[in-house]
């Protein structure tokens, strides 16, 4: 597991800082602009998403550590688990759709696409650009850091949850952090989190297939964690 300080050093401070500001500031301009892609029922919040995103790249390049971006991991067992979870989540939400009565198949596969799309932007900043900055703190203190600028970060644009619903949403936002950040800190996976986000944003949101999903990615988290040990032991 390594080393897990205590003490917060000085850089990754203001590192993160100047992160959370840029994602905050740019979020918020982007919400004054037009509706970027108001076709077929997109909604503006797609133009928030490049907050974290574009803030992640930025403070990235000025610190001259620029990020990698590769949307499937390079390791084989993880790639079985995103390919999992993105047959899960567009299978799925597909046919939550139609169970539910909804037959604009082109509505259906654009907004799980945009979905998808839209979490992609945001995890890059909160799960991949936080959880490589705090690599080396407690899984506690990630948690709640993440939380707390994550849940701020929303009032960066009209957010209906947040404002009708502060603690309810806040709570979700806490469990959201818990378990995105560990299953970043067991993978290093973007596509991971960022399905994982996807399956709870869609709309209407397919509660069978978040369950199936985070059993199935909870599972083969298990059993290669457990088969990497055991071949650590025996090696």
């Amino acid at each position: 597991m390594g080393t897990r300080r205590l003490n917060f050093d000085k850089a990754v401070t203001i590192k993160i800082i100047l992160y959370f500001v840029l994602a905050f500031g740019i979020s918020y301009f982007l919400n004054l602009l037009p509706n970027l892609l108001p076709l077929y029922g997109i909604k503006w919040i797609l133009n928030v998403g490049y907050g974290p995103f574009l803030s992640a790249i930025l403070v990235s390049y000025l610190y001259r550590a620029p990020l990698t971006l590769r949307l499937f991991s390079e390791t084989a067992w993880i790639r079985k688990i995103e390919f999992v979870g993105l047959g899960l989540f567009f299978v799925g939400t597909i046919i939550n759709n139609i169970l539910l009565g909804n037959t604009n198949y082109s509505l259906i596969i654009l907004g799980s696409v945009y979905a998808f799309y839209y979490t992609l932007l945001e995890e890059l900043g909160w799960r991949v650009f936080l959880g490589n900055e705090l690599s080396t703190y407690s899984f506690l203190t990630i948690v709640l850091i993440s939380t707390v600028l994550w849940f701020t970060w929303h009032y960066s644009f009209p957010n209906r949850l947040i404002l009708v619903e502060p603690l309810p949403f806040l709570g979700l936002i806490a469990a959201g952090s818990a378990g995105m950040a560990e299953f970043y800190r067991k993978t290093k996976s973007w596509m991971l989190v960022a399905l994982t986000h996807a399956l709870v944003n869609v709309n209407p949101p397919s509660l069978p297939t978040l369950i199936i999903f985070l059993v199935a990615t909870i599972g083969l988290l298990t059993f290669y964690e457990t088969k990497n040990k055991k071949a650590n032991v025996t090696s």
